[in-house]
């Protein structure tokens, strides 16, 4: 019986797909059925509409993709919602392109960059197991040269461990944003400074940090692991900002030039030496950006270099350092002006009040057009009104 349902989904596959390896497989309507994507292989799937700009951007990407694919068990595809408006609807498909991964009866959203190398990254992490075994020293020099930041479960072998459990099914869940990894070799903890088991802890630039919770919850694990996964003061892109939109400390973002003046350069460098300290680590995320047009977008409202912003995206509010010139600027005002925002003396801006909310469905529209101008498509919907900005960063309603 298994036989022959192998083979009756093996001819629906064939009769759903034509396409040579290394192309891009035009896919229909029939992607809404589960038996495709829950038991036919494994599936990228690229959600777009001919009239998109931005879909016409990621086009080469995804070529690019399918090439690298080529006579592999992923296969590459999209589907033109236009045709199939079904398909989008089916799939909760907000915004174009849209990029969604069909594995082992799961789907995984893509968020990333629209380049071929981050599309491959996110294949690797989807196939491959979420938890990586550290088995002796030369491994862990590997994992320390290739992460800046990734967690290690230190266990005995042969015994059984909740944590364990609990671990592995937390980085099964977080697998596209984190580095997980378990030894149960000694010299490498020793290595790590792992004096008992099992034990928890992120490996960060250098520094470490254990789980020192006695809550292990599930629920408290997978928060302590979203928490700690990032680096100290990451440069942020478009794209880069995505992985703290769900969480619960505001970001501090030092706005300077791609070329640093010697003021642009001193401001990241008070945000970097604050963000390696122990005051504030606990209650803010620290990065830099020469992205004008990502702050714009979260502040609406246009802003110069240097700045310094703290955006807190539970509440889609901010707070900006009150001064215009930079000049003569220290590291203590900077933590003043942090202090000051922890203690509740300066009050945020922003937030998603009525006036708040329509104020940003103008400007993404207005932003909207000159896309439009520059593709040569002003074909607009409000569910289109997200798809320009990187995470979905800005949802209207």
């Amino acid at each position: 019986m298994a036989l022959i349902l192998r083979v009756l989904l093996l001819a629906f596959a064939c009769c759903f797909v034509v396409a040579k390896p290394g192309k891009v497989i035009e896919l229909d309507e029939r992607l809404n059925e589960e038996k495709v994507y829950k038991h036919g292989g494994t599936w990228v799937v690229m959600f777009y509409a001919p009239w998109c700009g931005y879909c016409q951007k990621m086009k080469p990407a995804w070529d690019a993709l399918a090439t690298q694919m080529g006579g592999s068990n992923i296969h590459v595809a999209k589907v033109d919602l236009t045709k199939y408006p079904t398909v989008g609807e089916h799939h909760k498909v907000e915004g174009l392109p849209t990029v969604k991964m069909f594995h082992d009866g799961e789907v995984y959203n893509y968020e990333g960059k629209r380049d071929t190398p981050s599309l491959v990254e996110f294949i690797r992490r989807v196939t491959q197991p979420p938890v990586g075994n550290i088995t002796d020293l030369p491994t862990l020099k590997n994992i320390e040269k290739s992460h800046n930041v990734f967690f290690v479960l230190a266990f005995s072998a042969g015994r059984s461990s909740q944590m364990k459990t609990r671990y592995h099914k937390a980085a099964s869940k977080l697998r596209l944003s984190g580095n997980f990894f378990d030894t149960v070799s000694k010299p490498v903890m020793e290595k790590l400074n792992v004096a008992t088991t099992p034990s928890l802890a992120v490996f960060r630039d250098g520094q470490s940090v254990l789980y020192s919770d006695k809550n292990v919850s599930q629920a408290a694990l997978e928060e302590w692991l979203a928490a700690e996964k990032f680096t100290f003061c990451p440069h942020l892109d478009d794209h880069g900002i995505y992985d703290y939109i769900h969480t619960k400390r505001p970001l501090v973002m030092a706005l300077i030039g791609k070329v640093r003046s010697s003021l642009e350069q001193k401001l990241a460098d008070h945000v970097r030496f604050i963000a390696y300290g122990q005051s504030f680590s606990s209650d803010f995320y620290f990065a830099t950006t020469d992205e004008q047009k990502l702050v714009r977008r979260l502040l609406l409202r246009f802003v110069s270099k240097p700045s310094l912003i703290v955006w807190d995206f539970e509440m889609k509010t901010f707070w900006q350092y009150p001064k215009d010139d930079y000049e003569g600027v220290s590291q203590q005002d900077v933590e003043n002006f942090l202090t000051a925002i922890k203690t509740g003396e300066i009050a945020p801006s922003g937030g998603e009040g009525f006036f708040r909310r329509f104020f940003r469905m103008w400007w993404l529209m207005a932003e909207m057009v000159l896309v439009g101008c520059v593709t040569g498509s002003f074909k607009l919907s409000l569910q289109s009104l997200r798809s320009p900005f990187p995470g979905y960063l800005l949802v209207v309603f």
